[in-house]
């Protein structure tokens, strides 16, 4: 208990926020962080200290790329479940996504792109 942060009540969580909660809580194991639409990737940056994070879900994070999501694949080896659903800025195409996650990968079939990524 207590491992885990569930942000998504709130549509209006930062990069900074984000940066002060992972700041107060390194070893968080899993992230939750749906449709916070103002998280970027600066944001993601503030993640790659988290190094027992595992699983994390920026479903509708629509201000996430497939740039930061590669830079916090290569930050976060433990990570093994992550889910894009409706982040329309990360495509497929990202060697750092698909070297990663090759055998876990779900494709949208509409034009949001990525779906969801677990391993």
């Amino acid at each position: 208990a207590g491992r885990q942060r569930d942000a998504d009540y709130t549509k209006l969580l930062t990069d900074a926020a984000l940066s002060r909660l992972v700041a107060s809580r390194p070893r968080l194991e899993a992230l939750l962080l749906m449709q916070c639409a103002r998280l970027t990737d600066d944001g993601l940056a503030a993640l790659h200290g988290c190094a027992c994070l595992r699983r994390l879900n920026l479903a509708m994070c629509t201000g996430v790329t497939e740039r930061g999501v590669a830079a916090l694949i290569d930050a976060l080896p433990a990570l093994d479940d992550l889910e894009l659903a409706g982040c329309s800025r990360v495509r497929l195409d990202v060697p750092a996504l698909s070297a990663k996650f090759e055998r876990f990968v779900e494709l949208s079939e509409d034009a949001d792109g990525l779906d969801a990524v677990q391993g």
